[in-house]
């Protein structure tokens, strides 16, 4: 127990803060005999956590420091060092389905603080209640008002910073469906630049997170809108430049911050987009003309983002481009990789945060926040993010943390070891000097058809060892997550999810030549023994995956998941049929497993040419 009082803590803000961790760890104030004693130093980047006899003395230059300091403390570890961030932030994604509980809001936070950070950006898209917009977030579980005030008092409470990041240009596609819009739509996914009722729809959402949060920054968005003036706007009023319509909105949207006291941020990607015809934003000699500078307001942040890197220079490059812009220190975004897998890859978020933090330093960028995406309706266990999140505050300081799995156990009550095993269920392929050259997710696994086999068929065509490759890869993750497990139970479910990636990957294994040499007792034990225990591990998934979602989510958003599950049991249950009419004599051929993958193209994404990476 770590204990202290107002003459070991005269810093009253951090006395708030050492009262609201209290509640839920091992942590209390006392009246005399305190064994933690916190200073505050000049030095604002500093942290060191001194221990000597039976007492604690931490020195911080930052709020966000002494907590940090606090968990080393809690896990019985000395730590000098130096964290060269103003802001050290997340973007937690709450819109695609996956909004976070306010409880498990508040837990984030805790967690947050004690690991440092001091900033969180709450991404939304219209999962928040507006007056006299009922489709606004319909069946979404739209935050209220309440609930983000509630959220961001706590935030206050532990000194970090809560900021809105909303959408107020592009990536609006949850509302474009309704007729309720049409008015101020110009594509599927942006509003109608120039419109008057587009922009009294903004002022209600601007005002919404004004009341809401009492930061006076707010995050525009305004990134990807490569459709821009496009669609009903080019009908309305014949084409413009993208870039000319972007600005002019911009400029309006700085106008209504303005009138509220806000300070607004956007994403800087659509000034490079718009640069190059390829629409690439990281064109290297794509020029962005004088005049498209001078249009942008001096009062809007820019924040460069980038995930996909593993060259510093890439990042320093774009930093230094982005700062030149509008003038302005820019924010830098990397990324904990939430939003392509069921686990956090942890191996792409070292490879890129790593260059992309030491490119901050080169640059003197002083705010860097990393992102944790829910693409696809945010599949991954939120709290497999904790692990990244963790190492990267280390780095962000640049000195190797002896002590991370015991102050990663004191913050979070899990073992960082675990939660990096458990990650194993991403494979990821590496060429002779190391370099990783394909990953493959687990999604192209999981919700392959297990008829029509078209991820099988283009994984076997890639590499016709691949695949038992996999089934060796997944088992001896699955021995090793398992008996982890029993130290551990959260933990059964990544285990879960290896048992059923290898035994699906089996199943085609096997199936294929049973079927094509008629191996009738072969397709009768497929039948009994494998479709029926894949159809069981779907079951036991769809289970825990349910368990999971609800210690972090409203139950919105769940469905989109059942519904995938459901479909893969339905279809394993027609292709126990399929084969019983084979073997009935009903039927001659089964068609889909005749194909032989001859016409399938491998779907590929290069993430950047300096790494040669592409994923399935």
């Amino acid at each position: 127990m770590l204990t202290w009082n107002n003459s070991t803590c005269p810093d009253g803000q951090l006395a708030t803060a050492l009262r609201t961790l209290a509640e839920h760890y091992p942590i209390r104030e006392a009246l005399d005999g305190a064994n933690l004693t916190f200073v505050k130093t000049q030095d604002h980047d500093s942290l060191d956590v001194a221990h000597g006899g039976t007492a604690w003395v931490i020195r911080y230059g930052r709020i966000n420091a002494a907590l940090r300091g606090l968990a080393f403390a809690m896990a019985g570890a000395t730590r000098n060092e130096t964290m060269p961030f103003d802001t050290l932030g997340i973007l937690l994604d709450c819109t695609r389905g996956n909004v976070v509980t306010v409880e498990a809001f508040m837990e984030w936070l805790r967690v947050l603080a004690l690991l440092g950070y001091n900033m969180t950006m709450i991404y939304v898209k219209d999962a928040y209640e507006l007056p006299g917009e009922p489709f606004f977030g319909f069946m979404r579980g739209a935050y209220s008002q309440d609930e983000i005030r509630q959220i961001d008092a706590y935030a206050k409470k532990l000194g970090i910073e809560m900021i809105a990041s909303i959408q107020a240009l592009g990536h609006v596609e949850p509302l474009m469906q309704y007729p309720a819009y049409t008015k101020v739509k110009d594509t599927s996914s942006t509003f109608l630049v120039d419109e008057p009722e587009t922009y009294k729809l903004l002022e209600k959402m601007l005002a919404f997170w004004s009341e809401a949060l009492s930061s006076r920054r707010i995050h525009l968005g305004m990134d990807e809108t490569m459709d821009l003036g496009r669609g009903r706007f080019l009908d309305l009023n014949g084409y413009q430049q993208p870039v000319e319509l972007y600005n002019r909105h911009l400029a309006r949207l700085c106008d209504m911050c303005k009138s509220l006291n806000l300070k607004p941020l956007i994403w800087s990607d659509m000034y490079f987009r718009f640069a190059n015809k390829n629409l690439s934003y990281y064109e290297p000699d794509a020029e962005i003309r004088q005049e498209v500078k001078d249009m942008i307001p001096k009062s809007v942040q820019l924040c460069s983002w980038d995930y996909y890197h593993r060259d510093k220079d890439t990042y320093a490059k774009m930093l230094m481009r982005t700062g030149a812009l509008n003038g302005t220190q820019p924010v830098m975004a990397s990324g904990v990789w939430t939003w392509t897998t069921l686990w956090t890859d942890y191996e792409q978020t070292e490879a890129t945060v790593k260059p992309c933090i030491q490119a901050c330093r080169e640059t003197n960028t002083r705010e860097i926040i990393f992102t944790m995406w829910g693409d696809d309706g945010g599949h991954c266990e939120p709290k497999s993010a904790w692990a990244g999140l963790a190492w990267a505050a280390d780095e962000a300081t640049q000195k190797e943390n002896p002590h991370l799995e015991a102050t990663f156990k004191a913050i979070t009550g899990k073992s960082y070891a675990n939660q990096i095993a458990a990650g194993k269920m991403i494979l990821t392929l590496f060429n002779d000097k190391g370099q990783p050259k394909r990953k493959i997710r687990e999604k192209t696994i999981l919700w392959d058809d297990p008829i029509m086999w078209m991820a099988h068929y283009g994984l076997n065509k890639l590499d016709p060892t691949l695949l038992k490759w996999m089934v060796e890869q997944y088992q001896d993750a699955f021995n090793e997550v398992s008996k982890l497990a029993q130290g551990e139970p959260e933990l059964k479910y990544p285990a879960t999810i290896l048992n059923l990636l290898k035994q699906k990957v089996q199943l085609y294994i096997d199936l294929i030549p049973a079927y094509k040499n008629r191996d009738r007792q072969k397709l009768k034990a497929i039948r009994d023994g494998q479709i029926a225990q894949l159809a069981a591990l779907y079951d036991d998934f769809g289970n825990q995956f349910r368990e999971v979602w609800f210690q972090s989510y409203k139950s919105y958003g769940l469905e989109l998941f059942q519904i995938r599950i459901g479909t893969q049991k339905q279809r394993l249950e027609e292709l126990k049929d399929r084969v019983q009419e084979l073997l009935d004599g009903k039927v001659e051929e089964i068609n889909e497993l005749d194909y032989d993958g001859g016409a399938i193209h491998i779907p590929i994404t290069f993430l950047g040419l300096a790494t040669g990476c592409f994923f399935i």
